[in-house]
């Protein structure tokens, strides 16, 4: 097996190149959770692992509650399953939260202060009610509690992080936040080790190839705590050695030979590139420097021909149509500009919406 090779594997397990789910619970569930920092682009995608994906059915499958977009892992966004979000939160927060009190004191952020925003956002949520960022920054406000700068932001992390909130359904185009308790039903919770083994099973699944570093990275673990639940699932998983580097993937899973003029247009922050520490496979460091920016923590929605990342796109959307906007790190050819208009019109019909390339 090659570096190719891997990222051939990879957009395989990871239902880009091949779906079979026709529901956006489905696509989550197989992958354990996607980071969800954009929030459009990761409506996306979950829509472009599904059959037919459509971004109304994926906003309907958060409304329903059928995935839940919450802050479980790395201190950033994620969407998840809702039987795995109380058992995330607690097995892998606790270390986020330990990370950040640095910053916690540098923004006067103490226990105390926790404490009197959770009796104040209870209070204002109970009864199922949801609020936008700015409604529950008003409540805080009004209890003299300041959210300026990054206070508030900081503030809504913490209390997602010990279970308090989550995300609910959008009101109009701004995100809500509610009581995880009045949202989600509580649920026995799993043995950590046993949940955290079976995460890393559902890991090397929907991302193999992977490493253990990978896994390691992608969840927050400690490396001695990868390994262990590695080491519990080892049996279910092959091995392949590729440049001195040792990836794994599920035993189930097939080895799929390449698909030629494959073209994707894959969102910022899609679990192909997020899902490893090292993205060699499909990308060149330097140009993974490139489409991660000036280190403002954005990244660049992708274009992928063949596995490989190839340039870089962006969306305007207008009143009745979407224009993407083309950014290659070399030229296409004409057979490639062929390809990716017919993956525009995958995202056309998943926005509802005509699609024109610039």
């Amino acid at each position: 097996m090659t570096l190719s090779s891997i990222a051939h594997q990879r957009l395989y397990h990871q239902r880009i190149s091949h779906t079979e789910f026709v529901k956006p619970e489905e696509v989550v569930s197989w992958m354990g959770a996607m980071q969800s920092q954009d929030y459009l682009g990761s409506l996306w995608s979950v829509g472009l692992r599904m059959k037919d994906g459509n971004e109304e059915a994926v906003e309907q499958a958060l409304a329903n509650k059928t995935i839940v977009r919450t802050w479980p892992m790395r201190g950033t966004l994620h969407l998840v399953s809702p039987a795995d979000v109380r058992w995330m939160l607690k097995a892998f927060t606790p270390r986020i939260i330990s990370r950040a009190a640095g910053i916690y004191k540098q923004e006067g952020l103490d226990k105390k202060i926790f404490t009197r925003s959770a009796r104040l956002v209870t209070a204002a949520l109970e009864g199922g009610h949801q609020l936008t960022r700015k409604e529950v920054y008003d409540v805080l406000e009004r209890g003299k509690i300041a959210t300026g700068n990054t206070r508030g932001l900081h503030i809504l992390g913490y209390l997602a992080q010990t279970g308090l909130i989550c995300f609910g359904a959008r009101k109009g185009k701004q995100p809500t936040f509610t009581l995880l308790d009045e949202w989600l039903p509580a649920v026995k919770l799993p043995l950590q080790d046993e949940a955290i083994a079976s995460f890393a099973l559902r890991y090397f699944a929907s991302h193999g190839p992977a490493t253990l570093q990978d896994f390691a990275w992608w969840t927050g673990l400690s490396i001695t705590e990868a390994k262990n639940a590695h080491e519990a699932i080892k049996s279910s998983l092959v091995q392949e050695t590729v440049n001195g580097n040792t990836y794994w993937m599920a035993g189930s899973n097939p080895v799929v030979k390449p698909k030629t003029a494959s073209v994707y247009l894959l969102p910022g922050f899609d679990e192909y590139l997020l899902g490893y520490t090292n993205r060699t496979a499909a990308i060149d460091t330097n140009r993974f420097k490139q489409i991660a920016g000036t280190g403002n923590g954005i990244l660049s929605s992708t274009v992928v021909i063949n596995s490989q990342v190839v340039g870089m796109w962006k969306r305007t959307i207008a009143r009745n149509a979407a224009a993407i906007d083309l950014k290659p790190f070399d030229s296409f050819n004409k057979t490639q500009k062929s390809a990716i208009a017919s993956a525009a019109k995958k995202y056309s019909a998943f926005l509802g919406t005509p699609v024109k390339i610039v």
